[in-house]
């Protein structure tokens, strides 16, 4: 009896272990915050539900930053509430801060988002309740970085121990054996081998594994020097099925391989699967080296990858000694401009204009509902579909809301002593600890909890019916009108998959400009990193299906063949004739996103009257990529009548 009604609260042994730990460290952080009679307890205990963490490291960093968090941020709150100016001034430089901070949770990696999201919140929280007094603000801020200070403390010792480590040895196995599948692929490429799923399979895991590299190694010192070997395998590991797909290419304009290379690819991807892989493979590359610059191309993300493997794998002493290869060894860090620009808006103005809102109401409600605009937009806006927790997050707010209604009404008014105090939110957040550890209702007990912490106001005075009943509304009010905002306007995968597009073709436009600054060693790594992202929108876009683009690998292709046409346009060495045809070359691919079907053609037709060279070399394998990434060229962008026709 007791399984089957766990199983349908969607609780086990491990999860109600978990709850009653949860439970108990908020009821120890709030039972401490008034026992020290510090100003609003019940902040202590709110840290408790959102620092606890699946794995230790994330747990302790989290924490880190939430205090760092709390720290800037009550900093530019008291600085923005003694700067001598109008209140309305106040609340519009409080709304820059919260779009700044808003916008840096999609720029700052792994982490340290967080502390950008409590830097906001914060400011917050001690600019609006006291912004028509000033002189208070000084004790509401040191009264949160206490509160802040003790839920995360209690929450490291209470659930730290019992919190296990990350399983960062299975993680890297898992890189590791997408690595070898890498391999495989550029095998079967070379073999003559098109295939497209098992492309965007690879590209799909490589995206999610680097997504999820930066949590797996938060709060290790030894796991964040292994960081960047992740970062060289995964780019090594691109680059290897890149240069396989150009080999492919090329073999099919009648280019030949030794039949030996795919077998001796599929060795070591068998290597790399089997976790057996203890020194570098013999590959047979030297003459290779020396006949196409091609295979010395894939030999050299061959060395880079096997390098990157064996720095991920080494004794924790020479971690950091490694080297990684060449500049295809390591991942652009990726920042999200577009989704920044947009969250800074909605948090700041949002912020803004509740605040003002309430400013000119003079109404205690309006400045509590404008608080639950900041938080409940920070807390949205930094995920990447909040659509689909925004029903969850106003679920949970209404429970909360209701809970500290009852808790405010029936308990509040008969507390007269710090022991009452103390157990009287016992049972609540007991209630609360086990909510947040089923699987069934994790996700609203979350801002449940939060809710009813910060509406049943514990250990403030009893208040009137209209005070409680406004306050719980206020926020209910808050939730609602952010909630109703991102499932009105939700954010979609495959406008994020466009702007991912718009960038690599940006990428690669600014390549073919002689005076453009972004080199070869610059643009890899970054056009890798913008590959994963949009695979990884892609992935979330499920309903885009087959109408998503294939030859994600052309660009990295492409980007070499214009790094070689830039080279041969600069060169002393090459006749002035060649360097005339490379200039020529490059103008050529100036218009690629709007034809690439067409480009191609005048590339190889250019190719074929220059005969063989390095110049007429690089236009074809230009040809080529532009053909295999057609539709990633033409995604989103505005197309000539030539090439919708075409494609």
């Amino acid at each position: 009896m007791i399984r089957s009604l766990g199983s349908k609260l969607g609780l086990d042994a491990a999860a109600v272990q978990g709850g009653l730990r949860l439970a108990f460290a908020a009821w120890l952080a709030f039972s401490i915050a008034a026992l020290l009679h510090v100003q609003n307890a019940y902040w202590a205990a709110m840290p408790i539900w959102v620092v606890a963490q699946s794995s230790r490291g994330l747990l302790l960093e989290r924490g880190l930053f939430r205090l760092v968090g709390t720290l800037i941020g009550a900093g530019v709150g008291l600085g923005i509430l003694h700067v001598p100016a109008a209140p309305w001034l106040q609340l519009a430089l409080l709304g820059i801060w919260v779009g700044v901070c808003g916008a840096l949770t999609h720029l700052l990696q792994g982490v340290r988002s967080y502390g950008a999201l409590l830097g906001g919140m914060t400011a917050a929280i001690v600019v609006l309740p006291t912004v028509l007094a000033p002189d208070q603000s000084l004790e509401l801020a040191l009264s949160r970085i206490a509160c802040t200070l003790i839920g995360v403390l209690v929450v490291t010792l209470v659930t730290g121990l019992f919190t296990p480590k990350a399983r960062r040895q299975a993680f890297y196995q898992r890189a590791r054996q997408l690595a070898g599948d890498a391999v495989a692929f550029a095998a079967d490429a070379i073999g003559g081998s098109q295939q497209d799923e098992l492309e965007r399979r690879i590209l799909s895991e490589m995206s999610e594994i680097d997504a999820a590299a930066h949590m797996v190694s938060a709060g290790s010192l030894e796991g964040s020097r292994r960081l960047k070997h992740v970062h060289a395998l995964v780019a090594s590991s691109l680059a290897v099925m890149a240069a396989g797909a150009a080999i492919r290419a090329r073999c099919r304009r009648g280019g030949t391989v030794p039949e030996t290379l795919p077998v001796q690819l599929n060795a070591l991807a068998d290597q790399l699967r089997s976790q057996a892989l203890s020194a570098a493979p013999a590959l047979e590359m030297a003459a290779l080296r020396a006949a196409d610059p091609l295979f010395e191309r894939l030999a050299s993300a061959l060395d880079s990858l096997v390098n990157a493997e064996a720095a991920l794998f080494a004794d924790p002493g020479e971690t950091n000694a490694r080297s990684f290869g060449k500049e295809t060894a390591y991942l652009a860090p990726h920042r999200d401009w577009m989704l920044a620009r947009s969250t800074g808006l909605v948090c700041g103005a949002g912020t803004f204009l509740a605040a003002f809102l309430g400013l000119a109401s003079g109404s205690h409600v309006a400045e509590l509902a404008a608080l639950g605009v900041c938080i409940f937009s920070m807390v949205l806006g930094a995920m990447s579909t909040p659509q689909a927790i925004a029903p969850k997050l106003f679920t949970g707010i209404v429970v909360g809301a209701l809970v500290a209604t009852f808790y405010r009404f029936a308990l509040q008014p008969h507390i007269e002593t710090t022991a009452g105090l103390i157990l009287s939110v016992a049972p609540f957040l007991l209630v609360g600890g086990l909510a947040r550890a089923s699987r069934r209702t994790a996700i609203p007990a979350l801002d449940a909890n939060m809710c009813f912490l910060l509406a049943s106001r514990a250990g403030m005075p009893a208040a009137s019916a209209g005070e409680i009943l406004s306050g719980a509304l206020a926020l209910v009010l808050g939730a609602g009108v952010v909630s109703a905002w991102f499932m009105i306007l939700p954010r979609r995968a495959s406008k994020q998959a466009e702007e991912a597009a718009r960038l690599i073709r940006q990428d690669l436009g600014r390549m073919m400009t002689r005076k453009a600054s972004l080199s070869s060693e610059a643009w890899h790594p970054r056009t890798a990193r913008q590959i994963l992202r949009l695979q990884l929108h892609l992935s979330r876009a499920s309903e885009l299906g087959e109408s998503a683009p294939r030859g994600l690998l052309a660009a990295l292709n492409l980007g070499q063949a214009i790094a070689s046409l830039q080279e041969a346009a600069r060169s002393q060495d090459l006749p002035p004739s060649a360097r005339s045809a490379a200039e020529k070359a490059l103008n050529i691919l100036s218009l690629f996103a709007n034809d690439p079907w067409g480009t191609s053609d005048r590339l190889l037709h250019r190719a074929a009257a220059l005969g063989d060279s390095v110049v007429s070399q690089a236009m074809r394998d230009a040809a080529d990529a532009l053909l295999e990434g057609a539709e990633l060229y033409a995604y989103g962008a505005i197309t000539s009548p030539r090439s919708t026709r075409q494609g």
